[in-house]
């Protein structure tokens, strides 16, 4: 790219920071989210962090996640116990690909203009900017896939000068970290495989394929020298599901994520009219991938492999899964919808369309006004109400009382329904409690995982008031409560080791 090229992309980018840093803070949730994979993502970065390998909250070695993310985290980690600052991290991660996406496409050939767009399209996505509100990995994995794309569109094209260039190694770096931050990346990684071997780049092909395994080979080895095993993902494989996983993603879930946003019910089997939708959006979407020539078989086949890999997994996932792939589906099918607007508007007037009447398309993603629904998370207005709401007493009452026990005991090991979230907001170390109906079985696991004290929580989970609440009632000599928040009624009690033992021997004889 020339002096005069770059200075012509400032105006562009600096603009693209505008859109970026406004939706940002408009739609910023600063409160944790409740779900366990973010907590779980936190304690490996903690361990990391700390210099205990990549491990969950008792320190010891796991596999859960890939490790791609925690890594990115720990630096970070290392200076601060931040959630805010994790997530604004995230904002970070998905605006430099946002950045990236734009070089790519100017670099591919499409306006400027087009290419602003396009990015404000992304950073506008109400799913994106979903996980990338919150600690999970979506937000790095798009821009390490950005960067992926904007090296192979940076290194040299000739196979013998592509061994020369230091941006060829970085290409590959980058293609196997993908992988290490979300497994689905295979896709990727496959994806560029078969775009060497259709260019005939045997060597750089192979290059890839060695480099993956290369790279790889050490976590195999980790896991298999602790005897973790293989990955979960792998245990979630269902041949006899791909069907119905693909046409859920086809006809529901790409629709509904990419620009224009629609509303779709998972609940209700696709009709006539959603498949209409569908063939139209997917129509539109390969045929603006093609005419992105230099990454026509790039693009395609990475979303075609992510569809393959996400419909593998026996999951229910909607559009989660596909979170990493919208900026190259949106990039697609907004390029199909002007090309198309092109070729109509050159045979009846001549000249060519202004990509500025694709703005028309954002009008869906912001219902600035009318009602919203508590828990929606389906448009920009929607994750702003979302974010500014307090949170439920029951959470609140839930965390409270966690950080009440971590000043009562550092050094806790609690037994809780969500123990992931428990630790998240107290620092404190939890177990599940066993769910059965046996006392004696659900004590003597409890002595056994050395835990402290129990959480009798209302966060709603039924097995909290069918197996650990009784049990507490029913033996108030070994469950003494020390900590109590009201509305609703939040409790900690303290197991009295030696009574339990004590009981545990005389059920015994």
């Amino acid at each position: 790219m020339t002096k005069n090229n770059k200075l012509q992309d400032l105006p562009w980018l600096a603009a693209l920071l505008v859109v970026a840093v406004t939706v940002f803070s408009f739609v910023f949730n600063p409160k944790p989210d409740f779900n366990g994979d973010n907590s779980y993502y936190y304690a490996n970065a903690t361990s990391l962090a700390a210099g205990r390998g990549y491990a969950d909250m008792f320190g010891e070695p796991t596999n859960n996640f890939p490790p791609g993310y925690p890594l990115l985290m720990a630096p970070l980690r290392l200076l601060t116990g931040s959630i805010v600052a994790q997530k604004v991290l995230n904002l970070v991660f998905l605006g430099a690909g946002v950045v990236l996406l734009f070089l790519i496409l100017t670099r591919a050939g499409l306006k400027r203009s087009l290419s602003f767009l396009i990015c404000s399209a992304v950073i506008a996505t109400p799913h994106i900017l979903e996980f990338s509100t919150i600690m999970m990995s979506e937000a790095s994995c798009i821009c390490c896939i950005m960067l992926v794309f904007w090296l192979y569109m940076r290194m040299p094209q000739e196979e013998q000068e592509q061994w020369r260039s230091p941006l060829f190694y970085g290409f590959l770096a980058a293609l196997v970290f993908s992988f290490y931050i979300r497994t689905q990346c295979m896709a990727l990684i496959a994806a560029f495989t078969t775009t060497f071997l259709a260019a005939r780049k045997w060597r750089s092909a192979i290059a890839v394929a060695a480099a993956f395994i290369a790279g790889y080979a050490p976590w195999m080895v980790r896991n298999a020298l602790l005897g973790l095993g293989q990955s979960r993902y792998i245990e979630q494989i269902e041949p006899t599901k791909i069907a119905d996983t693909l046409k859920m993603l086809v006809s529901q879930a790409i629709p509904e994520s990419i620009i224009p946003f629609l509303d779709i019910d998972y609940d209700v089997a696709p009709d006539a009219q959603t498949w209409l939708i569908a063939a139209l959006w997917l129509a539109l979407i390969v045929y603006g991938a093609w005419t992105i020539k230099r990454l026509r078989l790039p693009i395609l086949l990475t979303l075609a492999g992510t569809l393959v890999v996400v419909s593998l997994i026996d999951t229910p996932s909607r559009y989660r899964y596909i979170v990493t792939v919208l900026p190259l589906l949106t990039a697609a099918f907004m390029t199909g919808i002007w090309k198309i607007g092109t070729l109509c508007c050159k045979r009846l007037t001549g000249k060519e369309l202004t990509p500025w009447l694709l703005a028309l398309l954002f009008l869906p993603i912001f219902p600035l006004f009318g009602p919203v629904k508590i828990d929606s998370k389906h448009t920009i207005w929607g994750l702003h109400v979302y974010g500014r709401m307090e949170t439920p007493d029951n959470l609140r009452n839930f965390f409270l009382v966690g950080q009440a026990l971590r000043k009562y005991d550092r050094n806790a090991i609690v037994a809780t329904r969500k123990p992931e979230l428990f630790y998240l907001h107290s620092g404190l170390r939890g177990k599940y409690f066993l769910e059965t109906s046996d006392e004696r079985a659900l004590i003597k696991d409890l002595i056994d995982k050395k835990v402290g004290y129990v959480v009798i929580d209302q966060l709603g989970y039924p097995a909290t008031f069918e197996y650990l609440l009784p049990c507490t009632q029913h033996h108030p000599e070994i469950f003494r409560p020390i900590i109590h928040e009201k509305n609703p009624h939040t409790f900690v009690l303290q197991i009295d080791r030696f009574k339990a033992i004590e009981w545990l021997r005389g059920m015994y004889n």
